[in-house]
């Protein structure tokens, strides 16, 4: 099991990103859980149930898609270091 098969998409906080990038023109859409909960068909979906139903949205693509969890765009400085 993967996080895609447990999470359903109203697990999820109304305004977290999922990005969705074509697998086939590489392009990168993001949606919030908010956004794909109003589409009636996704309502009780689990997010791999949300990956297949997906198509990219470029002029001409329609290429299926892989979701990723966005993320908060925060990075860590490296804290480590050889002693």
């Amino acid at each position: 099991m993967t996080w895609k098969t447990e999470l359903r998409l109203d697990d999820l906080p109304p305004l977290s990103r999922l990005e969705a990038f074509c697998k086939t023109c590489s392009a990168a859409r993001y949606y919030t859980a908010q956004e794909l909960l109003a589409r009636r068909a996704l309502q009780h979906a689990h997010l791999d149930q949300v990956e297949t139903a997906l198509r990219c949205v470029q002029p001409g693509c329609g290429g299926a898609v892989a979701l990723y969890e966005a993320s908060s765009g925060e990075t860590e400085a490296f804290q480590g270091g050889m002693p």
